[in-house]
């Protein structure tokens, strides 16, 4: 066995487990991303193979110990690695990989934002032609009383202090109860994209044409701006949210159709880092949706003057949209992974 060919064609990959030790060493395993993680993980076995071969073939004692040390310090650090800080962590997922998610797949997102509109324009025309309509889309309790009488009945209960929300406890279970359906609702449309998508694009276009029929009754009813008040604070973020949701499912939908970047098992693994990091970020939107909606969104008028109440939803999707897609990222988040694209 020629040592010399051996040593020049290894050295490249000890030169980078020693890269990737001195990032350990310095910021932790959690400095590491997902795909990091893998690389270190391969060169530890590699080198630890490197370094069995090198001690029955060969006498070099120099080489012997430069091995040992790269050994000894990568099993250290799987053995008893230092103790990840997760408010760091997470701090890193959404400040840079989560916006730089949602904006290398923006496509997507804006796919799920136009079937959901298109839907939204239907149930808006439909009921508008006909508010019998209405009856397809909404249950009951939206349809069974006329929209001014239920804004009439609500500011009614905030004149007299009888809101829905009436104590920190009633609060905290009434947002508990608004997020966990939010969650579901964009978990069911990131779910479904395993139906190459149909799934996923019908339950946008349904909630879509939902939303588009209660505004139209509500805008028959002269009380759009109640309306636009009641739903746009929390709406500002929790629609996005199902969009974000919708676009990691329509992400599974387009591996399923793009057979040609790999197997869709290949496909999945290359892509999960980037799914993982809008999942987190999308249900800490979530988090804060559901308290506007819990609170901010159920107080009315004389309490809250509607058009503040539009200022704020105005605000907040303003606030959103520069996060998203405007603050500057950290360069190794902008390409998170390359095989999904």
């Amino acid at each position: 066995m020629d040592f010399n060919t051996f040593i020049k064609n290894r050295r490249p990959e000890w030169a980078r487990l020693g890269e990737v030790l001195d990032q350990v060493d310095k910021s932790g395993m959690e400095s590491l991303n997902p795909e990091e993680a893998e690389e270190f993980f391969t060169l530890y076995r590699r080198v630890s193979s490197d370094l069995n071969l090198v001690q029955t073939r060969s006498g070099n004692p120099a080489l012997l110990e430069f091995l040992e040390g790269l050994v000894a310090r990568a099993w250290a650090n799987l053995a008893a690695p230092r103790m990840a800080n997760p408010i760091k962590a997470l701090w890193a997922v959404l400040r840079h990989r989560f916006p730089a998610a949602v904006r290398e797949e923006w496509r997507l997102v804006a796919l799920a934002t136009a079937i959901f509109l298109a839907g939204a324009l239907f149930g808006f025309t439909a009921t508008m032609i006909d508010e019998q309509t209405a009856q397809v889309f909404l249950p009951p309790s939206h349809t069974s009383q006329k929209p001014s009488e239920r804004v009439a009945e609500l500011e009614k209960m905030e004149r007299e202090g009888k809101t829905r929300v009436n104590n920190p406890g009633d609060h905290a279970m009434f947002t508990t109860l608004l997020f966990t359906h939010n969650i579901k609702v964009t978990g069911l449309a990131f779910v479904l994209g395993l139906t190459f998508g149909l799934g996923t694009m019908a339950i946008l276009f349904y909630n879509g044409a939902t939303l588009g029929s209660l505004a139209a009754l509500y805008l028959n009813d002269g009380v759009i701006l109640f309306f636009v008040a009641w739903i746009g604070p929390h709406g500002s973020i929790e629609l996005p949210c199902v969009f974000l949701g919708a676009g990691a499912g329509l992400m599974m939908a387009r591996a399923q159709y793009r057979r040609d970047l790999g197997s869709l098992w290949h496909q999945m693994r290359g892509m999960r880092t980037k799914m993982v990091h809008m999942f987190i970020g999308t249900a800490c939107l979530l988090v804060i949706a559901g308290v506007v909606e819990g609170g901010f969104s159920q107080v009315n008028e004389p309490t809250l003057p509607y058009p503040l109440k539009v200022a704020v939803a105005i605000a907040l999707f303003a606030s959103l949209l520069l996060y998203l897609f405007k603050i500057p990222v950290k360069a190794d988040a902008e390409h998170p992974n390359r095989l999904s694209q």
